[in-house]
């Protein structure tokens, strides 16, 4: 059996189509969406058009590991040693094979963890996860989406069906039952939001289980639905919160907390990694300033 869980907070759209897509599935799977305190009338849509569908609540504060934790934590007394939690995240959409092809993939490779590649739902032959390649000496997360097949679909390899990844991304993360009695879950003590995928895939690599990327299992990601988008240009100000702020990619306590774990010279991953994002943020700043310049009406 493969149970998906799925925190939520305040996306009732987005939800609403994540699960009408896993009602569709073709594998007996079980639902658990953990509804962090929305007060968009997500609750009420679920109660209304999803009933087969398990709901936990929160207050708000429980942010995506948290979230997942309580999940999970409601499943695993009904854990078998063959049973699955899949990680899935609302703003994504799957075929209706998609659990099918999973755990054909686990079996071919087992007992590895299943990570999904990822297209832009708007463009699906847009490749926007295939894998991360990381240098911790050198603080280095290498995206081979881009790096390796230039963020197209049919550049991935026919040849090679399951890619290795040095970690795997919550966003259809399938995870053997094992796994958890091995590690434990998700650490949402020091990776409340961003990066407690990548800790708990890396610790699970660390304790004997691979890590792959099945091609043909696809996710569909509204690209466009994450909050902070670091590639475009955002004010000095936002930039300054987002340093601190729990959604945030870049906060720095939890870029500490990974450095800190996992860096085998704690100071200079920190040091590299810091580097990278003020230095990529100066480098977007002066580069809308000149295009403003450039612009400029004579």
């Amino acid at each position: 059996m493969i149970y998906v869980v799925i925190p939520v907070h305040n996306r009732r759209k987005l939800t609403r189509a994540c699960l009408r897509c896993l009602r569709s599935q073709t594998e007996p799977h079980r639902v658990i969406v953990v509804d962090d305190g929305s007060t968009d009338g997500t609750a009420a849509m679920m109660a209304q058009e999803f009933a087969d569908v398990t709901v936990l609540t929160g207050n708000g504060s429980l942010w995506w590991a948290g979230g997942m934790n309580l999940g999970i934590r409601y499943v695993l007394p009904e854990l078998s040693p063959d049973d699955f939690v899949l990680t899935l995240n609302d703003d994504t959409e799957v075929a209706p094979d998609y659990l099918a092809q999973l755990l054909r993939a686990y079996n071919a490779t087992k007992p590895a963890l299943i990570g999904s590649i990822s297209v832009d739902i708007r463009e699906p032959a847009r490749l926007l996860y295939a894998g991360t390649r990381l240098k911790m000496a050198t603080a280095s997360f290498t995206d081979q989406a881009t790096a390796r097949f230039h963020n197209h679909i049919d550049q991935l390899p026919v040849s090679q069906p399951y890619l290795p990844t040095d970690c795997l991304p919550g966003r259809g993360m399938l995870i053997p039952a094992k796994v958890f009695r091995a590690i434990g879950l998700f650490d949402d003590a020091h990776f409340p939001h961003h990066m407690a995928d990548l800790d708990f895939s890396i610790r699970a690599r660390d304790a004997g289980f691979p890590l792959l990327v099945a091609t043909n299992c696809v996710v569909l990601e509204h690209a466009d639905a994450t909050a902070l988008q670091l590639n475009k240009f955002v004010s000095l100000r936002s930039f300054r919160d987002a340093l601190f702020t729990t959604s945030s990619p870049i906060k720095l306590s939890t870029r500490y907390a990974f450095a800190r774990r996992h860096a085998p010279v704690m100071p200079v991953f920190l040091a590299i990694d810091c580097s990278r994002i003020i230095g990529g943020y100066v480098f977007r700043r002066l580069k809308t300033a000149l295009s403003g310049l450039t612009h400029q009406p004579h």
